[in-house]
């Protein structure tokens, strides 16, 4: 838990205060937010506070009190670190969503799993096996996406169990990758299901008639009652969730966990209605999820794109596959690598932009170390 080859004090004050805003320096009972006054008994921890406290969660349920008393630190250190992964929507300092991040770096949501009647207990709640590879958006299990099926192009009606076929194979390949799965296995989960796939725009999708599968999820992800009795829903709270959304997809920033993020917001807000009773939302909710499907539909047109940003954009993305290779980059160490002319008219937030786009949609992957992003070239299918 501590780097104990650290000694702070013989720091230079640039790295101490680098090391007390990424949350590593504690005295003995708390987390510090400045350097230190004088010279108090200081832990480094190994980690930011941040990180040590998902790695906790993901290994079972807590209170805030015990987090605080495992670490050593106030509980108001652990409670400003629980509410900003679970806060809905971006940070309004940062405009930075990190639920959203916490989806794409470790697959999972923190939850209200459980209450000894004054505490409630957490943990994080990682996507299931099945929605992974047969759910992946979570729209099936979360907003009931089958009602919405028949909006969306068929591109296979019906394959049985045991019955495979090259969509299959394609689909296994990219969500096996994106997931970091092995595609085989994932192909081999697949096929024991009766399938059908409708075409969207992130991806062939597909859909089972066993709702059962889609309601476990459901029932995981579900937070313990005395959550929703706590929690705030309005109908301005969904605008706000909505509309962030569909700037995204807007903005063509829209992949598999920016989905995932919105599925998790909104099936919270009828959880909500469930527990309130506040049944007017729930219309106002139905509106929202009719519009978040209808993104889905392969020909919505998302944006009105200036055609000479699109073209820009196009060349963006053949000089970033050319500099691509299997060895994973961040976004700064691929813009040191661009043409010249390129890169003095790019800056590195529309790069970043380009690259997840790309990787939303498969062209390139990508995977998250220590909270930085890093893009490399998918490797071509190797398995039959």
């Amino acid at each position: 838990m501590y780097a104990d080859d650290i000694d702070f004090y013989s720091l230079s004050e640039t790295k101490q205060r680098r090391l007390v805003h990424n949350k590593r320096v504690a005295t003995t009972d708390q987390l510090l937010k400045d350097r230190p006054q004088g010279k108090p008994a200081v832990r480094i921890f190994e980690r930011s506070l941040d990180q040590l406290v998902l790695d906790q969660l993901e290994q079972g349920q807590y209170t805030i009190e015990e987090l605080a008393n495992h670490f050593s630190v106030k509980t108001t250190d652990v409670r400003r670190i629980l509410h900003k992964y679970r806060r809905r929507g971006s940070d309004d300092f940062t405009n930075e969503n990190f639920k959203l991040n916490l989806l794409e770096e470790r697959h999972g949501v923190i939850r209200g799993v459980d209450s000894d009647g004054r505490s409630l207990y957490y943990t994080l709640q990682t996507i299931p096996f099945f929605a992974r590879v047969v759910d992946p958006t979570l729209m099936f299990s979360l907003l009931g996406l089958d009602e919405y099926v028949d909006t969306l192009p068929h591109i296979a009606e019906h394959i049985p169990s045991g019955k495979t076929t090259e969509l299959d194979e394609d689909y296994a390949f990219v969500i096996g990758e994106y997931w970091n799965i092995d595609p085989e296995e994932v192909f081999t989960y697949l096929t024991e299901f009766d399938r059908a796939y409708v075409d969207t725009s992130l991806l062939p999708l597909p859909y089972i008639e066993d709702d059962e599968y889609y309601e476990r999820v459901s029932r995981r992800f579900r937070q313990v009652d005395g959550v929703y009795r706590m929690f705030r829903g309005t109908s301005d709270h969904v605008r706000e969730v909505g509309e962030e959304f569909v700037g995204r997809v807007e903005q063509n920033q829209a992949g598999i966990a920016t989905y995932q993020v919105m599925s998790i917001d909104f099936a919270d807000f009828e959880w909500y209605v469930d527990q309130s009773g506040d049944y007017a939302l729930h219309n106002v909710i139905g509106d929202w999820v009719e519009q978040i499907a209808r993104s889905l539909h392969p020909d919505e047109p998302a944006m009105d794109v200036d055609d000479s940003i699109e073209e820009a954009d196009i060349n963006l993305r053949d000089e970033i596959q050319l500099i691509l290779s299997e060895k994973p980059r961040t976004p700064a160490e691929i813009h040191d690598e661009l043409p010249r002319d390129v890169q003095l008219g790019t800056d590195q937030s529309e790069l970043k932009a380009v690259l997840e786009r790309l990787a939303n949609t498969g062209f390139i992957s990508k995977k998250n170390k220590e909270s930085t992003s890093q893009y490399f070239q998918r490797q071509e299918k190797t398995w039959e």
